[in-house]
């Protein structure tokens, strides 16, 4: 009676156990930015001005399953973006000492930009 309950108990644990793996866990989304935001690289900061520049970052997403037509199209379309992010210069930023001390060369952020008379001025970034 006790050599069945302990093959009972085996047998029970072990359907679960496999119920459990075979279920998996969902792919992570990724969320798309909030209006406004903007992504890029940190190339220098400086804290003495107070001010940061980030290099910008494009987003190279490429279809599978095209066909010719949209194959060429999409050729054509990444060799704009491709003289486009070369002829992107990265930019110069201020930004609010309390934000700075976040920051370092070589992070990848999310920012927001506000123009403050006539300066760009970082109100919001998160490193990635």
């Amino acid at each position: 009676m006790m050599l069945m309950k302990t093959i009972m108990t085996g047998s029970i644990l072990a359907v679960i156990g496999s119920a459990a793996l075979a279920q998996g866990s969902q792919p992570i989304k990724q969320t798309p930015l909030p209006p406004g935001m903007q992504t890029g690289v940190v190339t220098v900061v400086n804290r003495l001005n107070g001010t940061v520049v980030i290099e910008p970052t494009k987003d190279s997403a490429k279809s599978a399953n095209a066909t010719d037509a949209a194959a060429k199209a999409a050729a054509e379309k990444a060799a704009t973006e491709k003289a486009a992010a070369e002829q992107a210069a990265a930019e110069h930023f201020k930004i609010k000492s309390d934000l700075i001390e976040h920051v370092h060369a070589g992070d990848k952020v999310k920012f927001s930009v506000a123009d403050t008379d006539g300066t760009k001025t970082i109100t919001k970034i998160d490193a990635d």
